[in-house]
């Protein structure tokens, strides 16, 4: 029983085979040319382009298509000019982008420059600052040293003293000669 049923998809796939083998040879009763005619000359792909395979069927709605065929071509068409310009404008979006984060990263890049330089000016006005603190501090120890050495005044001071540096400073006023401002030099 199984020998039988093996026998009959034999011939099954035999016939099938045939079939098939038939096609093919009426197919390939018209020889093509093999050499290619000038005209025709092999296109690349580039970048933005679509491949179109075309199908190698001879009936006759490859010849004539059908109105449906047309409005699903001429459809097919439009998505593909739609999805092309989309892409352009999402090239120019990122042209866009990039050239801002390079301004963003310039700008970064010169902060970073500023801050350094205002960090060593600020550590050198800190160092400046504490040195002349330490001037100062230093120069009010001489000065209490010099208050501590320097004799007191024992007694009165002396009321005659006044009068004779008041006197002595009119006549030095007296002495000098206004300022003629107007004459030129």
């Amino acid at each position: 029983m199984q020998d039988e049923h093996q026998v009959n998809e034999e011939d099954k796939l035999r016939q099938a085979l045939a079939r098939l083998g038939a096609g093919a040879s009426s197919r390939s009763s018209k020889p093509r040319p093999l050499t290619p005619t000038p005209e025709r000359r092999r296109r690349f792909v580039r970048d933005g382009q679509v491949v179109v395979e075309h199908q190698g069927g001879r009936g006759i709605a490859a010849r004539n298509p059908s109105q449906e065929d047309q409005e699903e071509i001429e459809r097919l068409r439009q998505s593909v000019k739609r999805e092309q310009r989309r892409w352009e404008e999402a090239e120019r979006s990122l042209m866009e982008v990039r050239s801002q984060l390079k301004a963003f990263e310039t700008r970064e890049a010169h902060a970073k420059i500023q801050i350094t330089e205002l960090n060593r000016e600020l550590r050198e006005n800190q160092d400046a600052i504490q040195t002349l603190k330490a001037c100062l501090h230093q120069a009010r120890e001489q000065a209490a040293e010099a208050a501590r050495r320097a004799p007191r005044p024992v007694g009165r001071p002396r009321k005659e003293a006044a009068p004779a540096a008041a006197e002595m400073a009119e006549t030095e006023v007296a002495e000098q000669e206004p300022v003629q401002w107007w004459v030129k030099a």
